[in-house]
């Protein structure tokens, strides 16, 4: 499949290719648009080559699962985002990423290095890449939001965070080789989500309970031992698959956690300090005409799937 000559299309602003997997290459004519803000590639299963692209209204471009792609395109210095999910690069310029909002670089596996961003970066999509550290000045990111590394099972620490991360609300670092987590991890002082199931780490920081706006909190499939004290601001726990976990610090906390509980599989867990808290929750809940479901499969045979509603 060949594009026609796209010269004359003066006023074309956002360009769809969407699905297209016989598309082998884009056209050099696509140089001359000078109003082209979007162009999506994603799913040309084929493309091999890309123009070089100096626009300087070009705002959007996403290539997605172009195996044969091997160089990250030669594009305009103004781009906000760049998405290059699944593809083979190996890297990504520092000329390219100087003003990007948003970068993904989802599934590419030949991407060993944490790419140079500046700090206009809010969202960045790194997940399945073989990057094995994440740089200190990634506190120093002010406007970064969202931090996807999950699956990046090379990456084995995180740096301390010394300063205050104001803008970071979203952190997965799900299915990584991190073993443990920074007690300056407190320093992410809006963070709302942390993934961290399927990771071999085998306890947290007592700080995370300074983590005041922490909502959700992936646990499950890791080898913790103990639950420490809680924020109280945390409405999601999910801890199904912790054969290792035994004790849990903080029962207030959980009585808190209106998004349900699942400690499925858990079959060293002390059940006294569930029941406790489970039974708090079960009167507040009648109280405000609430729901609450609780289910797990403690070792005792007379609780095997406990739900409350």
């Amino acid at each position: 499949m060949e594009l026609p000559d796209l010269s004359k299309a003066k006023n074309l602003v956002c360009l769809y290719l969407v699905d297209c997997s016989s598309l082998t290459e884009v056209p050099s004519s696509l140089q001359s648009l000078d109003k082209l803000e979007e162009l999506d590639l994603y799913f040309c299963y084929n493309l091999r080559s890309f123009p070089m692209l100096d626009s300087k209204v070009l705002r959007v471009l996403a290539i997605s699962r172009c195996l044969d792609m091997t160089k990250c395109p030669t594009i305009s210095q103004n781009m906000k985002s760049l998405y290059l999910e699944e593809t083979s690069i190996k890297e990504v310029p520092r000329s390219i990423t100087s003003k990007l909002e948003s970068l993904g670089l989802h599934g590419c596996s030949k991407i060993t290095k944490f790419p140079e961003i500046s700090g206009d970066i809010k969202t960045l999509y790194l997940s399945g890449t073989a990057i094995k550290e994440v740089p200190s000045s990634i506190q120093f990111l002010t406007r970064l939001r969202v931090l996807d590394m999950s699956g990046c099972s090379k990456l084995e620490s995180f740096p301390e965070i010394l300063v205050p991360m104001k803008s970071l609300v979203d952190l997965n670092l799900s299915k990584t080789g991190i073993k443990e987590i920074p007690s300056s991890f407190k320093h992410m002082i809006s963070l709302r989500s942390l993934g961290l199931d399927g990771t071999p780490i085998e306890e947290l920081p007592l700080s995370i309970k300074d983590m005041v706006c922490l909502r959700y909190l992936a646990l499950h499939g890791t080898p913790i031992k103990a639950l420490p004290e809680l924020p109280p601001s945390l409405r999601s726990l999910t801890t199904h698959d912790c054969a290792s976990l035994e004790t849990m610090i903080s029962t207030i906390n959980i009585g808190r956690l209106w998004d349900g509980l699942n400690f499925a599989n858990c079959f060293k867990l002390d059940q006294k300090p569930l029941i406790t808290a489970m039974h708090l929750k079960i009167q507040v809940s009648l109280l405000t005409q609430s729901f609450f479901l609780l289910s797990f499969f403690p070792a005792s045979s007379h609780f095997q799937n406990v739900t409350f509603v």
